[in-house]
């Protein structure tokens, strides 16, 4: 189950990605991959690393067309996103 915190932190983050070009998701997919994102670290990866859940949900994601950013790059805009 996901939460309300999780689904903002979510919709920041996937947004951001798009805006720096470090994730390709067509626009009308990107609620769905916000959704995605928000219930898969809320449900599959609780008690693991934050960076690595968030790349394995957008990798696994069928609607997230490339991911760009690696572990680097997703903890720069995390820790940017505070």
């Amino acid at each position: 189950m996901s939460t309300s915190f999780l689904f903002g932190f979510a919709d920041a983050l996937v947004t951001r990605l798009r805006a720096d070009g470090l994730v390709e998701i067509e626009a009308r997919h990107a609620a769905h991959v916000k959704a995605y994102l928000a219930n898969y670290l809320g449900t599959t990866a609780r008690g693991h690393s934050l960076l690595s859940s968030i790349e394995a949900a957008l990798l696994d994601c069928p609607e997230v067309a490339e991911l760009y950013a690696d572990l680097d790059a997703l903890k720069a805009v995390v820790e940017d996103l505070r």
